[in-house]
This record gives C-alpha cells, structure tokens and sequence, in this order.
C-alpha cells in the first residue's frame, strides 16, 4: 500500500539552470498573505501577466448523500454493513458519490492505541513496556485497519503514502492523532486526494477520504520540466525584457482531481458513481518576476503543454530587557512590558526568559531584538541597545508613529519594532505548547518593519511585513491585531491545513487576531476615525467579527444573507472575485475573500463568546485556544457549497466535509475517543456554527457539563545549572465554579531533580510556584516534566513542560584556522575551532590588540565551530578568541592572531559573456617598483555551473600568464562542475587542486586551492608594479554569471616605499571609496578622519587620489590629489563631502473643490487647490528618505485623498512621481485592496 514516494526534486539540468536559477537574485519578499479592508484594488503597481489564466474544473468537491446511521445489521451497502458488524458501536457516514466512497465516518470509535478511550495495552500494539507511541507505531496500524477494511475505503489497486506534513500529535500526552496518507500514481502526488484517519484518547472516531479515485492518466509528462517552464512563459507573455527574479518552487510535477468535461463550477454531480473525479497531469511553478510584487503559481498541463491556471499566492499583524509597547494598537498609551526570548550579548550570547530576565555577569550588555524567534529588521534604521552598569535594558517609550524613537537604541527601536517582537513572540510561545515539534516554531522569523508603503501588511511566506503610516492609514506595525493576523497566516501555511480558496484562510488570520487581544475588532485604529463598512462605530479596524455574529448589531454573517447591503454585503464587489482582474481571491462562495471570510471567523466569535459564558472568562478562552489549535491541520475551507454554484446567495451551504471547520471542531474537541456521545462542547460549537449556517447534521450534546479545575504550566520549557533550581507557574483553573482543593505533584523528574509546591493543595482560580532543584547528581539532558493534579468530584488532570539540565561550564574551544601567527591570510577568512565540551554556542571576538581593549568584531550566537569574516583590512595584525557558552556560564579560548595579506583588489561585478572565448578582461594597475618573491591569488564569482569557466592571471609588460582555474572538472567529466560560484585563493602551496573540487553547496570552489598552473614560475623576480589583467571565459552555453573580485596578494622584497593619505571631512554617508592610481588600491572610509592606503610606492613615483564610489546623498571632491612621490610619506590630500539635495513633487487628481493638504516627513505642508503637479519647497539631501501624506482632507464636497508612491528614498533624481487621487467620501469604505 505504502510504494516508494518520488519527490519533487529533480536532477538539475543546464537549460534549467539558464531558465530558473541563473537570474535569481536577492529581492525584497513580496507579501504572501495581507490583512486588508474589504475595498477596492488599489495596488502599487499592476502586475505584468495581462490576462486571467482560469480553470473551474479544478474547484470539484465530495457529491455528499444524505447523513446516514449505521449500525450492525443497519446498513445500505455492503461493505459498510461488513465494517458495523467488525467493530460494532453506532456511526453516522457521509457518502460520496463522485468517488463512491466514504467521506467521512464518525461515531463511536475504534480501538487503535493505547489511550484512555480504550483498554488495550502496549503489548497489544507490538511496544516493550513504557515504550512510546510515536507516527510509526500509529501508521503501521492505520496500514492494517486500511488492509481490513479495503472493501469499505476502496483502496485495491491504489497506492497511497503518509503524509508526513499533515499527520501530527495533538494535546497532552499526545491524546489525539490526525493522520492523512496521500493518494500516488507511480510515485506522483494527487493533490488533495487522501485518506485520513483522527483518533482520540487511542481510538479512531472520524475517518474517510476526499478525492480519492482510479487515476486513469498517463503520468509520464511529454516534455520536462525545464522546457515546461520555457513553455509556460511564452504563454504567459510577459513583457518584453522580462526576468524571473526567484524561484519559490522550482517545479513539481502532480496529478490534478478534475470535474468531468462540461460541469459548471460547484455544481451537483449527477453522473454514475464513482465517475465523477478526471484527472490531469500538471508542472506546478511557482516564481517571482524582477519588479513585479506578484508571487506566480502556474499550472502547466504537462500532456497539452498548455497553461491551466495562474494564481497570486501573496494574500493581501537578575537584569532585565524591556521595551514599550503598544498592548492592542498605537491609539492606546505606550505601556513597558519585558522583551521576551530576546538575544544578548555580555561576556557571551544569553536569552531572555518569558519576562525578559537573563543573567548579567557585568560590563557590556548589547540587545539588537535579534532574539530567538523573531528578527526585527526595521527599515528607519538598526537597532542596538547597550548598558555597561547593572546590565538592565530598557528601549523606553516614545510619541509619534514611524521612525520615531525614544532617543536610544538606535534608528530602528522604533513603536513597530518593540511592539511586533513582544506580540510575535508571546504568541509563538503559547502556539508551541499545542505543537511542541513544529519546526517553524522553533525557527527564527524575520519581521520587516516600517516598509515604505502604505496601508498594509502581510505574510510571503518567509517573512512578515509591516508598512508605515500614510494614505489615512496607520502604521501597520504598530497594531497587534494585524501582528496576529499575519502570524496567523504563517502558522496555518506550516501547520498543514491551509486551504486552497481565500477566505478560510482569512477568517484564520482574524481567529488568531481576537485570540490574542480579545477584542473582535481586528486591526483597531487602522483607518483613525473611520469606521470599517456596517461595523460598530468604535472600530477603526479592517473588520468587526463582533457586529455581524449573534452579539451584534448588523445583519448576521451567514451564506444566504451574504448580499445583504445592512450585513457583510459581499455584492458590492464583482463575483467570482478576481483581485486586479487577473488572480482569484475567493471565498467558497466565490465572493471576495476578506468580505466572504466574516462567515467563519464571526461562527468563531460567537462560539467563544458561548464558551466564555459557559466556563469563566479564563477557562473560555483556554477551551478555545484548545479546540482551535487542534483542528488546524486537518481543516481546510470553513464549509462547502453543496449545490446552486458560486456567486449565488440561494447556493445550499453546510459544514458537513470531511475537513470543513465544523466537522474537524468535534474531533479535536472529543475527549474520550466516542463522537456518538457527544463531545465536551459539541453543542456549543454547533449552535455557533448553525447561527452562521456552515454547521452540519442534528445538535450533539455537550458531554463535559459538569463543575471541574483546569491545570495549565505558563513556562513551556525552563533550565537548570547543576546544582541549581528554577521555576514553573502552575494555573489552576475552575470551571462551572468548581472549588474543590486541587492536589498536586511532579512526574517525570530526572535523577537528582527534586520538585516542590509554594502553595499544595491550591483553590481553584489560583496559582502555585513549582520549584525543580538539581543536585549535583543530575545528570545533563532534556526532560518533559509532568504535574498531575487531583481533587474531589474530578477524574484529574495533567499538563507538561520541558527541562534543559547542564552540568559544569563549557571546556574551552581551540583556534585552530588561520593557525597562531599566520601572515597572507584573505581580508575574509574563515575563522575554525575544536570545540569545547558542553558548549551550546559560541562567541568569537576579533581585535586589533591581544589585550582585547579595541574590538572591531563580535560575533554572537554561533553553534557550529567556524564562521566566515568580512571586512577585515589588509596589512593589519588580527587577535581572535572563542568563546563556549552554555547555562553555566563561559569560557573563553587561549587567543590566536594572524595578519592579512597586502592585497591589491579591483571589483568588477561585470558580466562574463556566455558561451565566448574571448570572456571578459579586467584590468589592474599597480604603482610599486618592489620585486615578486611570491604571489597568491583572490577570485570570487558569481556564476552557474563553474566547469564552464576559465581564469588566466596576465602581466602584460612582460606578456607573461597562467591559466590558473581551467574548466574544474574536465576531462573526468564532459561538462565539468556542475556547482555554483567560485571563492577561492590561488595558492601554490595549497594542497588542494581546484581541478578536482567540486562542492555540492555554494561556492563550487573554496578555501585555499592549488591552481592548474602554478602562479611562482611565471612571475616571480617581476615587478609588482605595471599592468595586471583577469581574464574570464566561459566554454559551454546556458549558464551565465559575473565576475565580482579579484585581488593580487603579493610577496615583494627590495626598495623604500611610501604611503600616500590625508584626511576625509563632511562625510555623513555610506559607501565612500577613495582610488590610486587609477584603482590600482582601493580603500573605503567609514568616517571622517585620517586615511592612508596600505601600500607603499617607490620614491618618484606619480600618485593620483580619486572617488572610487561616491557615498550616498554625498558628492566628495579631492584636493592636493596628484603629485610624485618625494622620498617622504604623502600625507596632505584632503577630500571634502557635501550633501546633495532634491526636490519632492507629483500630481493631484480628482480635486472637486476644497484644498487638500498635504505633508512632507511630517515637518513641512503644502495646500493644494486644484488638479495638476506639485513641488514641496525644501528639497531633501540623496538618500534621505521621504513620505507624503495628507494632512488634511477636502471638506466641501468631502472627499477622501490617498498617496501611491508617496514614501521612498532620494535616489539621485528630484521625485516627481506622488500620486495624490481624489474621490467622494461616499466610496470609501477602505483604503487597500482585498
């Protein structure tokens, strides 16, 4: 049943390197998923596609008969009559006759592991005693129930394989199991066709299939995937000139569920059963353009070499360290709240705690909120926090919005930053005690904040992104609603059950929204003093779930009342929707996705409102927090359209799929492994679901109501130096006013661990400290700890956390390269060590002295024994120390140094021609009349498949060479390395050839390598002075790349040099670079000061100081330049920067009467009084960065004026492209897309 599973990844090939690899470069990530008001397009730019690519057949869905009752002897088939006498019980079963198959059965469960639903034992499943039950042990005997039960589930001559992306373990002590196994044809995917299997307290309680069918295709594609690729862009027509930019996904191929030929989308099936699922084999891509913010997806039939579909993936929130913050949106007053799981530097790299305590072990402390989930990145500037007295770090509070800061901690502390880091990262911590395993959990997310743009924010799939304020909106980053949304995208993206329409995964991004802040009003003061359509007045916010649910003022959220103009009111917008005219962005319905997405995230409103009013304001929202979690990998959309078709409020619509929200609730809300006695919310999910009309079948009973305590541990997880303690907050909950004493104790202790209770028994409705102290004894390790409660009239309860014990400080870690007192060493090493015992990362610090007093580099956080070096300057002498950290403290390795080489640099970046002998030249004059004693060579290359390449060093007044990097690879392989990128040193004493390098990861060619040819022979006894060129060739077509730098590092004996410098004044930008002789030195200046370029020339020689690069927003100019060389060092060249300044401009359109006002960077205004262009009058220095907004709106008639492409940066030019656009009041009822 389980064949071999091909995966997604092919070998590369050279035309698809051409078509999908070489042009990919660094972007910035477009948005993946957006928290919007429900208005209008109104984007940036347009995107490049120019027509809609659709296909309906795609959206098929299960045909459901009626819900039946099965019991033994009462059944209507067969196979379903043979499963009630095997198990016996009472199930309720939702046919499908598309696949005439079971979709879903539910009821009384199934014996599968051991659990508390259940008597079975571990020997009864195949486990030693306290074995666990893990994924394998739960697919080896769902295999055998699929085997047993092949006559009902249909499965002969079909192949499935577990899915490991949508099969998890779910609540405490893994008390539930959602399982899935895909269906294959001959190793290849059918997308959304599974079996899958939900098991509660060790018995199976719902299972089915979706989509699952005899796949009668061929799934040999006619062309592969690379020319698929060059096909699909040729129908895609983009305009001329256009290139791919990055590839998200490179290419998988899939079999499609198909609706049979001529079925209208969503429409009733009425076909022989069975029959109603075809099939097609597709390529699916997925890419980014240069200058396009789409992200492509693109279904390419692979048998017709056709285009099927193109979507738009991007969806449009002892010392301590705290920070202020704004608890729900920036209208509330800034309060201080500690920075949690944040990053710091001192003596070491430490982590905060929950409350933003870490160990300060004196002097200096730095925090960047760079911390271990979440990296703030922000656009105003870096962040960077230190204190050298008690170590305590405070980032203050500040007024304003934007890049407003309080003063300290740099550009980039700004609102946006110190409020995103603490809402992301409390929300990542509750989320990971539901899914302890979830890798992206665990990972480190990167937030970019104060994006110049405007009423937005979203999820790319890799990173979050906030933009500032402007165009009548708030700065989206400072706005914990939209944080939470957005997260909420990106935890349903990698928990496995987001859907394939939008508005489910809308009303996920708004559930996870009110989870956190309690408040239905999702994004509060988004839009200042503007209300969001037919919402309660006091919400400013993009949506209000509260006024369209049972508690509301407006017209319920519900499928036939979708089009009411006093509710929701999703006619307003064309259906089917297609954001741009282009991309579908729908509802289940069809509608416009964030419009539709009321229906579900309102039913989830209401049904934690019941909850609330059921258990407490605590235990209510704890519940659910729990039955939320638990269902977000199996569900997919919120209900289904069971006939009438889209864009039709008289469709009939319900929650009874398989994987719809409503279904997928009572099995992550069961608790003892039997549906048909309810579940312990059952009823109060349905009568939420049934007020919205996405429910399904009869009213389940409540199970669970009765007076009960809650037990939950705050701390997921806590550490421990040996000997030495730490401490758990233990939450006892009452429920339904359950007051009986709670009993506790710890299970599960290490050896040598002891644990205690400040207070034991506890009163429901209180807290208890729980102490954990290891003697020495303990041995280091990671240990889940349990506490069990007990009380009168309860059955008990249990809930877990995670131990990290260390023992002993780290041993020390051993320099090992560059080794002690090595010369010649690269200005960008690699720095190596032998680690040091019990280290759980390192710190590797570089200084000019051996003392340590002048520290030009620290490197935090390194868990690995090397890390490459950057920016080191030629010519200097370098000290280094490792430092191993751990919970017990640090210890810093014996201290190493070395010196980098003299070394003459020019770096081309230039283009190496493709498939052309003659390659590309680049010259390098030097002014030095010392002699050659030996000579090294730098190289670094951008560029695919490096067994193309060749490289020749040439001195050309002595018409000497050497092909030093010929085609790595060759003969022993026709084409050479396959790899990318060359960063090597030439080194005739390296032991390494490069001939025989190949790596598999970027660079091909690294580290110290031996050349084709030797580099001594030919120019040894030369002159270091004169002409030096590099050529680059490339042999074989299809792959390209440039050529980025080359350095000469020179060994020279004989004759006096001198140096030539001055001094820089007026700097204030970045990027200067000073040249002499023509490039033949390079030297960048960070500051003003003295400069002077490390290598010497001989006495009468000519000199020539010039701007290299100018900085940015600067123009520098030269004096006391040129000269010759007069047997003393020249010290009196002088360059002077000044800023230059441009203009800020645009046009006004659709003015009707009053003025508009508008702002620039806040400090300067300007009324407009009619239509046309204007111009601000204080012009901004290169590079400063620049927002217009509207200070004040049109009041008669009163309109509403928003900016595009009204913030940016200077860039050389004045700025005339702000577009300032009109219009009446009466239409605006948001400012952003949908």
């Amino acid at each position: 049943m389980t064949p071999t599973y091909r995966g997604t990844t092919q070998a590369r090939t050279r035309g698809f390197a051409r078509a999908l690899l070489a042009s990919c470069l660094a972007t910035f990530a477009t948005l993946a998923f957006a928290i919007q008001p429900v208005t209008p397009d109104q984007r940036a730019a347009h995107p490049k596609l120019q027509r809609a690519f659709v296909a309906p057949e795609l959206d098929v869905q299960p045909e459901l008969e009626a819900s039946e009752t099965i019991t033994a002897g009462a059944a209507s088939r067969a196979a379903v009559a043979g499963f009630a006498q095997r198990y016996g019980g009472s199930w309720d079963m939702r046919w499908d006759r598309r696949s005439d198959r079971p979709n879903l059965i539910q009821g009384s469960g199934i014996a599968l592991v051991p659990g508390r639903g259940n008597s079975l034992r571990d020997a009864d499943v195949g486990l030693a005693a306290g074995d666990r039950v893990d994924l394998a042990v739960v697919e080896t005997r769902l295999q055998d129930f699929i085997t047993a039960n092949a006559d009902l589930l249909k499965t002969d001559g079909l192949d499935f394989a577990l899915d490991p992306e949508s099969s998890i373990a779910y609540g405490k002590n893994d008390s539930h199991w959602f399982v899935e196994f895909m269906q294959v044809k001959d190793g290849v995917r059918v997308q959304g066709a599974n079996l899958f299997f939900r098991i509660a307290a060790g018995n199976i309680v719902q299972f089915g299939s979706n989509a699952v069918a005899p796949v009668a295709i061929d799934v040999q594609p006619v062309s592969t995937r690379e020319n698929a690729f060059d096909l699909a862009l040729r129908e895609l027509d983009f305009p001329a000139g256009t290139r791919v930019d990055e590839i998200v996904e490179p290419g998988e191929l899939l079999v499609l569920p198909v609706a049979p030929a001529g079925e209208a989308a969503k429409a009733n099936y009425f076909g022989e059963a069975g029959k109603g699922y075809r099939h097609r084999l597709a390529w699916r891509f997925v890419f980014r353009l240069d200058g396009d913010v789409t992200t492509y997806q693109v279904l390419f039939d692979a048998h017709t070499n056709r285009v099927i579909e193109v979507r738009d993936l991007n969806d449009w929130v002892n010392a301590t360290v705290t920070g202020g913050i704004y608890p729900t949106t920036n209208s509330d007053t800034e309060v201080v709240r500690p920075m949690p799981f944040a990053t710091v530097t001192n003596g070491g790299t430490k982590v905060t705690d929950v409350l933003g305590i870490y160990d300060y072990s004196g002097g200096t402390a730095t925090v960047t909120l760079n911390g271990k989930f979440f990296r703030m990145s922000d656009n105003c500037g870096s962040i960077s926090l230190s204190n050298s007295t008690d170590g305590n770090l405070n980032f203050g509070t500040s007024t304003g919005t934007d890049c407003v800061t309080p003063g300290v901690g740099g550009a980039g502390n700004t609102h946006a930053s110190r409020t995103g880091f603490y809402h992301l990262t409390n929300i990542n911590r509750k989320a990971i005690t539901f899914f302890p395993s979830n890798s992206w959990l665990q990972g480190t997310v990167t937030a970019n904040m104060n994006i110049d743009d405007l009423c937005n924010a979203g999820w790319n799939g890799s990173t979050l992104n906030f933009f500032k304020s402007g165009g009548g909106c708030s700065n989206t980053g400072e706005i914990a609603a939209v944080f939470l949304h957005e997260w909420g995208h990106g935890m349903d993206t990698n928990s496995g059950g987001a859907a394939s329409e939008n508005g489910s995964g809308e009303a996920v991004g708004d559930t996870f929204a009110f989870l956190e802040t309690k408040d239905a009003c999702i994004g509060k003061n988004f839009t200042p003093g503007q209300a969001c359509a037919n919402c309660d007045a006091t919400c400013t916010g993009v949506r209000d779930v509260n006024a369209f649910s049972t508690h509301g003022a407006a017209t319920i959220a519900r499928p036939n009342l979708l089009a009411d103009n006093a509710g929701i009111n999703c006619d307003r917008y064309a259906c089917p929707y297609f954001s741009q005219g282009i991309f579908p962005y729908q509802g289940p319905m069809g509608y416009e996705g964030h419009c539709e997405s009321y229906i579900a995230s309102s039913a989830n409103w209401d049904l934690a409102q019941s909850l609330l009013a059921h258990f407490g304001t605590n235990q209510g929202w704890s519940e659910m927090d729990r039955i939320w979690y638990g269902s977000l990998t199996p569900s997919k959309s919120a209900y289904r359209v069971v006939s009438g078709g889209t864009c039709n409020t008289a469709a009939t619509i319900d929650g009874c799929g398989a994987n719809n929200w409503y279904t997928v609730f009572l099995a992550s809300d069961d608790d003892d492994g039997n549906l048909s006695n309810g579940t312990p919310n059952g009823c109060r999910i349905w009568d939420a679901f049934t007020a919205h009309g996405i429910a399904c079948g009869t009213r389940p009973v409540c199970s669970a109501d009765a007076p009960d305590f809650s037990l939950a541990i705050t701390e997921a997880s806590q550490s421990i130096c040996a000997p030495g303690n730490t401490t758990y907050t233990i939450n006892v909950g009452s429920q339904m006013g359950f007051s009986n004493a709670v009993t506790l104790n710890a299970s599960g202790l290490p050896a040598g661990v002891s644990a205690s209770f400040s207070v034991n028994p506890v009163v429901p409705g209180n807290t208890s400290i729980m102490t954990l102290t290891a003697n020495g004894s303990a041995v280091a390790g990671t240990s889940v700890v349990t506490v069990n409660g007990t009380a009168t009239s309860s059955a008990g309860h249990s809930a877990t956390s995670q131990l990290v014990i260390t023992t002993g400080s780290p041993g020390a870690a051993t320099p090992t390269a560059p080794a002690n007192g090595a010369t010649g060493v690269t200005t960008s090493p690699t720095l190596s060590w032998g680690a040091g015992a019990n280290s759980a990362s390192y710190t590797v610090e570089i200084a000019t002295d051996a003392a340590f007093a002048s520290i030009v580099q620290t490197l935090p956080g390194i868990t690995g024994t090397s890390t490459a070096v950057t920016g080191l300057l030629p010519n200097t002498t370098y000290f280094w120390r490792v430092k191993g950290i751990n919970t017990c403290g640090t210890t810093t390795s014996a201290v190493s140094s070395f010196t980098t080489a003299n070394m003459i640099c020019r770096a081309p970046h230039a283009a190496i021609p493709d498939n052309n002998a003659t390659g590309l030249t680049d010259t390098l004059n030097v002014t030095d009349a010392s002699t050659l004693t030996g000579l090294k060579l730098s190289i670094k290359a951008t560029h695919t498949w490096v067994g193309d390449l060749k490289f020749t060093l040439k001195k050309v007044e002595s018409n000497t060479s050497s092909i030093v990097i010929d085609r790595p690879g060759v003969p022993a392989s026709t084409n050479g390395c396959s790899s990318d990128n060359v960063d090597v040193v030439i080194d005739d004493a390296a032991t390494t050839v490069v001939e025989n390098q190949c790596n598999a990861a970027p660079p091909a060619l690294s580290g110290n390598v031996k050349p084709n040819n030797p580099l001594a022979t030919p120019f040894n006894g030369q002159t270091l002075g004169g002409t030096w060129t590099l050529n680059v060739s490339d042999a074989a077509g299809q792959d390209t790349g440039t050529l980025d730098e080359w350095c000469l590092l020179p060994a020279t004996s004989g004759g006096t040099t001198y140096t030539v410098g001055g001094t820089v004044s007026g700097l204030t930008g970045s990027g200067l670079v000073l040249s002499l002789n023509a490039g033949a030195q390079t030297l960048p200046i960070a500051a003003n000061g003295s400069f002077t370029f490390p290598t010497g020339l001989a006495d009468a020689s000519p000199y020539a100081v010039t701007v290299g690069t100018q900085p940015a927003g600067q123009s520098c100019s030269v004096a006391n330049g040129n000269g010759t060389v007069a047997g003393a060092n020249v010290t009196n060249v002088a360059v002077t920067c000044t800023d230059i300044t441009y203009t800020v401009g645009g046009t006004v359109t659709g003015l009707l009467g009053d003025s508009v006002t508008l702002s620039l960077n806040g400090t300067e205004s300007l009324p407009v009084a009619s239509d046309g262009s204007f111009t601000f009058a204080t012009p901004l220095a290169d590079g400063a960065s620049y927002a217009v907004t509207v200070q004040t709106q049109p009041a008669s008639p009163p309109e509403v004026c928003t900016v595009a492409n009204g913030s940016g940066s200077i860039a050389g030019a004045n700025v005339t492209s702000v577009q300032v656009s009109c219009i009446d009041r009466i239409f605006a009822d948001g400012f952003e897309a949908p």
